[in-house]
């Protein structure tokens, strides 16, 4: 059998449209910034972090999500100020995990939730605060704790059909 050249890339076909594929791999900066809610003094470099955590995932889309997210290699000024709109960012977590429960199955759909959890809920953790807890030897912030909280009412309520 001949050996495949270095840049040979296994394609994966989803039953996903373009957009659809931009709003998954754009969901977790964009949970990123809205758990960091422009604080400078968060630990945003945790929240990312937590994305690249997601190589470990048992699921192949969300591995293939953060393959895609570190390859834009996208600077401050491509995300734009929607991304920050914690609203907006719930709405949008909601509407990912019922396309994927939809198209890919419950195991996709909750496997990519509680990554998006995971990453909004690792940002912070260093940077202390007032209103700040200890849970199991985890500093949380009250405000951070509420939109990891937030996520998962949104998450639940999208999967409950």
């Amino acid at each position: 059998m001949p050996s495949q050249p270095a840049s040979h890339v296994t394609r994966v076909d989803l039953p996903l449209r373009r957009a659809e594929w931009d709003l998954l791999v754009r969901l977790p900066r964009s949970v990123l910034v809205a758990a960091c809610a422009g604080d400078e003094r968060v630990d945003a470099v945790a929240g990312v972090e937590a994305i690249a955590a997601g190589q470990r995932s048992r699921a192949l889309l969300v591995r293939g999500v953060v393959a895609a997210i570190f390859a834009e290699q996208l600077t401050d000024a491509d995300i734009d100020a929607r991304s920050a709109d914690a609203s907006t960012v719930l709405a949008d977590c909601g509407h990912a995990v019922r396309l994927l429960d939809e198209r890919l199955g419950p195991d996709v759909a909750h496997a990519y939730g509680e990554w998006l959890m995971d990453i909004a809920g690792s940002v912070g953790r260093a940077a202390w605060q007032s209103g700040v807890v200890r849970l199991g030897g985890i500093d949380v912030q009250l405000a951070e704790r509420r939109f990891v909280n937030a996520i998962g009412h949104e998450l639940a309520r999208a999967l409950r059909r």
